[in-house]
């Protein structure tokens, strides 16, 4: 949901200034309200049964790509989403999509969302050689995706079945702890 919030502040105001506009929005100082508004989003499905909402960085990118961003628009998606979820001829016609294309969408569409983690990377001035960063980065990466492809999903740690995605990120924040100890330290000596 973090990312998401910068990934939406770096597309709003890089809309703005395409259209010309001076004015700067502040989205991502909504950081905590967003947390939040997502906790109590997941309290509420969790209790009536339903999934968590995970899927910010889907849409972002689906605009994105679209370059539509109206809400009335997307709306509408939702609406005819949901519509389409109870008729079964509807639900058939969008299986009988091929799976290529399909697969060739989401390939379009995740590899959007991977760019645009570089994006907010560049626009947060992370420093892309550090050794720190890298190390973190890379086994992020190899972890979430290896762990896709070699496990079907799920890695096998101690007796659990830690989802791939969930256990690169896991991982990456606790590598990311342990390589930042001492960095303060270093960086006063350094200067």
């Amino acid at each position: 949901s973090t990312a998401h919030v910068y990934q939406l502040d770096i597309y709003v105001n890089d809309l703005a200034r395409k259209k010309k506009s001076s004015k700067k929005y502040d989205i991502e100082s909504m950081l905590g309200l967003n947390l939040i508004g997502d906790g109590i989003g997941d309290m509420v499905a969790g209790f009536i049964g339903g999934p968590a909402g995970t899927n910010y960085g889907e849409n972002i990118s689906a605009m994105a790509i679209t370059r539509v961003f109206s809400i009335p628009v997307l709306i509408a998606a939702a609406i005819i989403a949901m519509v389409i979820s109870c008729f079964t001829p509807l639900i058939n016609a969008i299986y009988a999509i091929p799976y290529a294309v399909i697969g060739g969408l989401e390939i379009y569409l995740f590899g959007a969302i991977a760019a645009q983690g570089v994006a907010i990377m560049l626009e947060k001035k992370v420093d892309l050689f550090s050794a720190k960063n890298i190390a973190v980065i890379a086994t992020i990466m190899v972890i979430g995706v290896g762990g896709q492809y070699a496990f079907g999903g799920n890695i096998p740690f101690f007796g659990l079945n830690i989802p791939s995605i969930a256990g690169a990120a896991i991982f990456g924040i606790i590598l990311n702890l342990l390589l930042s100890i001492g960095e303060k330290k270093r960086l006063q000596k350094a200067d």
